[in-house]
């Protein structure tokens, strides 16, 4: 029995292509997979390299730079290297300022007191100048946390302890300072009207200087407790013209002759002889004065 050649045929012709295809599948993969796929990065070069500096020449001569200065004479000894020394400049003296005082318009002249002074300013002692008919003082002094600015209580205890060195040994004296509260000066167990011998006042000088500002203020304590000695004269120095009306109504009927005369050191430099202060002064035959510290 014969069979047909057709089928035979047909599977040759089909396999050949494939072989041939897949001969060049492979040959086009392997070409790809042997292809070089890194590329060499350019290389950076710097042919060369410049630094220009621009030059500045000093002229010594001119007129605009300072002169050069030299060392002092003991410092040019043989055996001294001065090139590298550094060159010594003056410092400036600071110059004292005059402590500004209001002038005659903003107050009174005392009774029959004289003011302290010269031609460069008042004297220590020149804001309590004591009438020569007085023969009892009360000082009352505000050192309260305010007091500390412009050392304001620094300015008054010199006054006060230069006022009480000039003081005539037959005149009685005391001082209170005050803050929260009022204290009166103690010397030997007594608070009252104190005898103005050196021995006295150097102890009182003593508890001046030691006095801190700090509390706040009760103007009506510390004047009630002046008023208290009966003296002839009472000084109240403040930094706080903060005192109320009621207070200055109080003073007034609580008085019994005795002559108070107001103090006010503060900034302010026109005076405003309408303050309550100066009300106080008025009210009980003293006198108002205003000093004007700080800058």
């Amino acid at each position: 029995m014969l069979h047909s050649g057709k089928p035979h045929g047909t599977f040759r012709s089909a396999v050949v292509p494939l072989f041939v295809s897949l001969a060049l599948h492979g040959l086009v993969f392997l070409f790809l997979w042997f292809w070089p796929t890194r590329t060499r990065s350019p290389m950076l070069a710097i042919e060369s390299t410049r630094i220009t500096l621009d030059t500045c020449v000093l002229d010594s001569g001119s007129p605009i730079l300072l002169p050069e200065r030299g060392l002092p004479p003991d410092m040019l000894d043989q055996d001294v290297n001065a090139t590298l020394a550094p060159q010594l400049e003056d410092i400036p003296k600071p110059q004292k300022r005059p402590v500004p005082v209001s002038d005659s318009s903003t107050e009174n002249r005392i009774g029959n007191g004289n003011e302290i002074g010269d031609e460069n300013g008042p004297q220590g002692g020149s804001l309590f100048p004591l009438p020569t008919t007085a023969n009892s003082v009360v000082y009352v002094l505000d050192r309260s946390l305010t007091m500390g600015i412009d050392r304001k209580l620094d300015f008054a205890r010199r006054e006060l302890i230069a006022s009480l060195r000039q003081l005539p040994a037959t005149v009685r004296f005391q001082v209170i300072d005050y803050n929260d509260f009022a204290e009166s000066l103690v010397v030997d167990g007594r608070r009252d009207l104190l005898p103005a011998e050196p021995a006295i006042v150097d102890k009182a000088v003593s508890f001046l200087l030691t006095l801190e500002a700090a509390g706040a203020t009760n103007h009506f304590a510390a004047l009630c407790r002046g008023l208290d000695l009966h003296p002839d004269v009472l000084y109240f120095l403040t930094d706080a013209d903060d005192l109320k009306p009621e207070v200055i109504s109080a003073v007034a009927r609580r008085n019994r002759g005795t002559v108070i005369h107001t103090i006010e050191l503060t900034r302010l430099r026109t005076p405003h002889p309408q303050g309550l202060l100066a009300q106080l002064a008025r009210n009980n035959g003293g006198t108002y004065r205003q000093v004007a510290l700080g800058d």
